[in-house]
């Protein structure tokens, strides 16, 4: 597994050699065969799992149980994204007595309740991935929660703020190198003081990480994507 994250050669073989068992959880999950080349679900699930090799860490328990979330996680993003538009109505409570009249809408609630469970679930996941990538950067997930600005006008300047580094290649990879923020290169697209923005340097970077990744739930705690 290491081996496979330090040399492409040898992580492309490690996903040749779990085609079957991506496809399995693939297919586990939208219920419906799939077919490689086909459906676009099973590239989103090689994709998640060329995820989990590089995320694995040993100490989480076994790679497979790792990796089968990781696939999961990003088909529920996927299809979230992609049916965006429909509306789904699962009814509440109260109209338990129509269930027993319609089988089919108790196990519509069933599914449900198992959906919120799973994402539940999921969301932890990308939590601990999220942990790790701030620890990459000195930064604790407490101080995240003690840094995040009270006043809603500052929040959205910090947003602002690490959505042009996002999106500017070359600020972006002065911050990346230095672990810095670009303070200069900041004040010229963004009119700010500097004392402003150093003490806002935790809140943007974590920012920043959010929306450069694969952190869907973390984008929508931190700036409400």
């Amino acid at each position: 597994m290491e081996n496979a994250k330090q040399d492409e050669n040898e992580l492309n073989k490690l996903i040749e050699e779990y085609k079957p068992f991506i496809a399995s959880t693939v297919q586990e999950k939208v219920g419906r065969y799939m077919r490689y080349g086909d459906d676009d679900e099973l590239s989103v699930g090689l994709m998640a799992f060329h995820e989990a090799i590089k995320a694995y860490d040993k100490n989480k328990g076994k790679f497979l149980s790792f990796a089968k979330q990781v696939i999961q996680l990003r088909l529920i993003d996927y299809h979230r994204k992609h049916n965006k538009h429909k509306t789904v109505v699962y009814l509440s409570g109260e109209d338990e007595g129509q269930e027993k009249n319609n089988p089919e809408l108790g196990s519509n609630k069933a599914i449900l309740q198992h959906k919120i469970i799973e994402e539940n679930e999921l969301r932890k996941i990308e939590i601990e991935e999220y942990k790790r990538e701030l620890e990459k950067w000195g930064i604790a997930f407490p101080d995240l929660v003690k840094s995040s600005p009270k006043q809603q006008k500052l929040r959205n300047l910090y947003k602002d703020i690490a959505l042009l580094i996002v999106k500017e290649k070359e600020i972006f990879c002065a911050l990346s190198t230095s672990k810095r923020l670009p303070i200069i290169e900041i004040q010229k697209n963004i009119d700010i003081h500097r004392k402003k923005l150093e003490r806002g340097r935790i809140y943007i970077i974590a920012l920043v990480i959010a929306l450069s990744g694969d952190f869907e739930f973390i984008q929508g705690y931190l700036i409400g994507r």
